[in-house]
């Protein structure tokens, strides 16, 4: 019998990787023509050629120089992969600058760039300048100038870099609440949110906006992220979220919501020359109402505003709501420094019995220095109308005036739990009249404001009237955030829970530096956390300041044979295998030195030599300083072996 036929089967595994294809890359410039291909070589001239021509993946290059036209665009979508990006070219030093001087604007909101139901459109390093209005008061009233306007809905749109100065609304006609302009306007009227919007590092400065705001998010927008922006010199509000104002049909998307602001710096923002309240634009006609805050949430909802530096300001930071029977809701306030402004610090709540107010909000870790530098009675922290469900905890509250007005609460609406406030740290100056005021009764001694029967507070809260233990304990209006970085003796460190009450901190909550918000097993009160170099070094690479698995000092995390705390020493990085910068043996003109690096000058440093390896004794070289934290010392010759070492300890 013939033997059965041989089968072979082959199995073979194809991977199939559908990619898709690159965009273009387009450039613009103010030698180009429309007419060109819009490559390097032949750009276009106009950036709206390319607004009227860019599918996903394309890349537009603009030039530098001067673009004097008003852009659009609309309808178009990149994607998460492949976003629609309009950039400066890297190659040109000189800035991109659309700007519209001497064009007076049509009537109805009209932007120097505006972004219309469009997704993924990423606008990089770009200036947006000079639109104002001119002419009567009646024109200007209708004509509402935008550096960028962003409307309609809109997926993934990104603002990163850009600078947005000199928009100007003109009109002089007082108390004209219809005359507004805008820096940056995001305003959500679609059914589909502006949904996961960035604007980040941009700068907005120069703005006259009347009645409205430097940067405003406004109605159906969610998920959002307005960080690290500097806002400036402006006559109106800074960045503002904003509900309730019928920017969208439907009542319940009608909210700016679920969004961050962070890392912002804002500073003078003042209303008194606005004529939109009072004023004439003119050194002589500052008569107008100071009501502009640096940073303010008018009827969002679920916004964390962190790690912000605002100073002054009007009013540093405002939570409330403009619109009888609504109320801002889940809005977080923390680690802010919050300084020197005109008329108050915080302020919660609506501003008179017919505005809305705010419900479940939270005001923690704040740095709130010397507000009401006018003295014109709105203090440090103002609770007004409909506040309720909030929490006031764990902030360093200060003020030097003579007459230091620091929680006031003069009214009798809202409702706030027992408890709410508490943990703060408060300071005046030695001899200085204080005032609490609470339900519209004030009280001139903190005793009596703890005593009073009207709520318990601050049952775990000081005041103080020593230093406050500053790196600069006399900050002022134009000091940097670090000036209230807290030194070692400060009272306010581990002063803000205790071990029967320990404090957690929120999920990636940091201070207003970045650092973990607890050490020494405590929690400090203010927006710094104060931690030695030490512990600043163990938090940058782990986290973990006070230490523990990887991070302890005895630890080897990348096992290239250096404990944490002999990395620290040597400048070396505890997460890198860096073994090369150990202290070594090298060989110079015929001499051996040993040669090591004291990086953190606070430790211990001591040669320790030995015969053996077994009994060590201190070493009585002459140490060189070889400069930039180098040191050596030179090994006589010796027929006997020789060992040295360098040991590390705290103090």
């Amino acid at each position: 019998m013939s033997p059965a036929p041989f089968s072979r089967v082959f199995l073979s595994a194809v991977s199939c990787v559908v990619m898709e294809a690159a965009g273009a890359d387009y450039y613009v410039s103010t030698s180009g023509a429309n007419t060109n291909p819009g490559t390097l070589a032949q750009p276009w001239r106009t950036i709206q050629k390319a607004a009227d021509t860019v599918v996903a993946g394309d890349v537009v290059h603009i030039r530098a120089g001067t673009y004097a036209e008003r852009v659009s665009i609309s309808g178009r979508d990149g994607t998460l992969a492949q976003p629609i990006v309009f950039q400066r070219y890297v190659g040109d030093a000189g800035a991109v600058v659309i700007d519209q001087t001497g064009v007076t604007p049509p009537n109805d909101t009209t932007a120097l760039l505006t972004v219309q139901n469009s997704d993924y459109i990423y606008l990089k390093n770009l200036e947006l300048a000079n639109y104002r209005t001119a002419g009567s008061n009646t024109q200007q009233q209708a004509q509402l100038p935008a550096g960028l306007y962003i409307t309609g809905d809109g997926n993934g749109i990104q603002v990163l870099g850009c600078k947005v100065h000199e928009i100007w609304q003109s009109s002089a006609t007082l108390n004209n609440f219809n005359a507004n302009g805008f820096g940056i306007a995001v305003y959500g009227t679609a059914a589909i949110p502006v949904n996961n919007l960035v604007i980040d590092g941009c700068e907005v400065y120069g703005l006259r906006t009347g009645a409205s705001e430097s940067v405003v998010l406004n109605g159906n927008v969610t998920n959002f992220r307005v960080t690290n922006n500097r806002v400036h010199d402006c006559n109106n509000i800074g960045i503002d979220f904003i509900g309730f104002e019928g920017t969208n049909a439907n009542t319940t998307l009608d909210q700016a919501r679920n969004g961050l602001c962070s890392g912002n710096e804002v500073f003078r923002i003042d209303s008194k020359y606005n004529p939109a309240y009072g004023g004439n634009f003119t050194t002589g006609g500052g008569n107008g109402t100071r009501s502009a805050p640096g940073l303010y949430v008018d009827g969002g909802k679920d916004i964390v505003m962190e790690r912000n530096h605002v100073y002054d300001c009007n009013f540093a930071v405002s939570v409330g709501s403009e619109n009888s029977g609504k109320f801002v809701t889940g809005v977080m306030v923390r680690n802010n420094i919050l300084h020197h402004c005109h008329v108050g610090g915080i302020v919660i709540g609506g501003s008179d019995a017919g505005n809305g107010g705010a419900d479940n909000c939270s005001f923690s870790h704040n740095t709130i220095y010397d507000n009401d530098t006018t003295g014109t009675g709105g203090g440090q922290v103002m609770i007004q109308n409909y506040v309720s469900n909030t929490t006031i905890q764990r902030n360093l509250i200060a003020s030097t005036a003579s007459f230091a007005q620091l929680v006031l609460k003069d009214n009798t609406t809202g409702s706030i739990t027992a408890g709410a406030i508490d943990w703060n740290l408060y300071r005046t100056n030695p001899g200085a009249d204080l005032e609490f005021i609470w339900n519209g009764t004030a009280y001139s001694t903190f005793a009596n404001w703890k005593a009073a029967a009207a709520i318990a507070k601050d049952a775990h809260s000081s005041l103080i009237t020593s230093s406050l233990g500053l790196t600069n304990n006399a900050p002022t209006n134009a000091s940097p955030a670090t000036d209230f970085s807290l030194t070692s003796t400060s009272p306010a460190r581990d002063a803000g829970d205790s071990e029967a009450l320990p404090f957690t901190p929120a999920s990636g909550e940091k201070d207003y530096f970045g650092q973990s918000r607890v050490a020494n097993g405590r929690v400090d009160i203010g927006a710094d956390e104060y931690l030695s170099a030490w512990q600043a070094w163990l938090d940058l690479y782990f986290s973990l300041p006070d230490g523990g698995g990887d991070a302890d000092a005895t630890a080897d995390a990348d096992h290239d044979g250096a404990a944490n705390l002999l990395e620290y020493s040597q400048g070396m990085t505890p997460t890198l295998s860096d073994a090369h910068l150990l202290p070594g043996l090298t060989q110079t003109a015929g001499a051996i030195q040993f040669t090591y690096r004291k990086s953190a000058p606070e430790l211990i440093y001591t040669l320790q030599q030995s015969q053996n390896l077994s009994a060590w004794s201190p070493s009585a070289l002459s140490e060189l300083d070889l400069g930039g934290g180098h040191f050596a010392v030179v090994l006589p010759q010796a027929a006997a072996p020789q060992f040295i070492r360098l040991k590390v300890t705290q103090p």
